[in-house]
């Protein structure tokens, strides 16, 4: 099992759980030093050996290069949990390849990773969504998905969400016929790192463009979200799609933080029309880069 972010939070607790219950878990890290930790932690805690793979998701060559790495490796890959996020809610920052960050790691990286990987994947694909793919309450702006007119850090946030909805469903019927099951996932409101407190960048935001769009900020009250969840609990969905016979046969489908199945996302989430574009963009843009 691979599994991204795996060193901190939601992702650490994942692969914690995942190699309890017997599984050889690789972690896919970009900061050596958390990694090694964190395979230090989850060996003790487990006695399950751990597998490092050193990769930054905001750079299409470092995944190229991971994917390559891992299927010299190990060949095949039961369950991939695309876990890793970031929430730049500050300003807009960039990726090493130009795109705005969110958009960039939340989606675009786990969407070459995963197609890379795809003829090695056997049975199952976890994408971590949000919620707050709600706050996308227009759908994509497909002529700014790059946020470069006015950034608006939680909407930008709310729509890397939504992609991750929109490749879920697409993703699911390109693997139909293939056996493997993909299904996305609310994790809750967890207490971790996600966002511009990232450890391994020292709380320091990437530098925004010299031609930087204007920021702009929608107000979202978190404490009304109540206390936040540990990563143990924000984990639970995770490890339940990526393990648990009772969903070994679901597919296209979207959990809770209580893993139930949730139908009813709304008519823009469920716009199989622009789910279908968004993964055309998305060839596109990884294809130019």
């Amino acid at each position: 099992m691979l599994v991204t972010g795996g060193n901190a939070g939601i992702g650490r607790a994942t692969a914690r759980a995942l190699a309890a219950r017997g599984a050889r878990v690789t972690i896919a890290c970009r900061n050596a030093e958390r990694a090694a930790e964190a395979r230090a932690d989850i060996g003790a805690a487990t006695g399950a050996g751990v597998d490092v793979l050193p990769i930054d998701l905001g750079s299409l060559d470092s995944i190229r290069g991971a994917a390559a790495e891992f299927s010299d490796r190990h060949g095949s890959l039961d369950v991939l949990v695309n876990n890793a996020g970031l929430a730049a809610l500050g300003r807009r920052r960039i990726t090493h390849d130009g795109f705005e960050s969110q958009f960039g790691v939340n989606h675009l990286g786990h969407f070459l990773l995963t197609t890379l990987l795809l003829d090695h994947i056997t049975s199952r694909i976890v994408n971590v969504s949000s919620a707050a793919y709600g706050l996308a309450r227009h759908g994509l702006r497909w002529n700014d998905l790059q946020w470069e007119q006015v950034y608006d850090g939680w909407q930008a946030y709310g729509a890397s969400k939504l992609c991750n909805l929109y490749f879920t469903w697409e993703l699911a019927d390109r693997c139909a016929e293939r056996g493997v099951t993909v299904n996305a996932l609310h994790p809750g409101f967890v207490d971790t790192d996600l966002g511009h407190r990232r450890p391994e960048d020292g709380g320091q935001p990437h530098p925004a463009p010299l031609d930087g769009a204007p920021n702009r900020a929608t107000s979202v009250d978190i404490s009304r979200l109540g206390t936040p969840l540990a990563p143990e609990q924000g984990a639970r969905t995770s490890i339940m799609l990526a393990a648990d016979a009772s969903v070994a046969g679901v597919t296209g489908a979207y959990y809770d933080d209580t893993q139930r199945r949730i139908d009813d996302l709304g008519p823009i989430a469920h716009d199989r029309v622009a789910s279908a574009r968004l993964w055309r963009i998305s060839e596109a843009l990884v294809a130019e880069r």
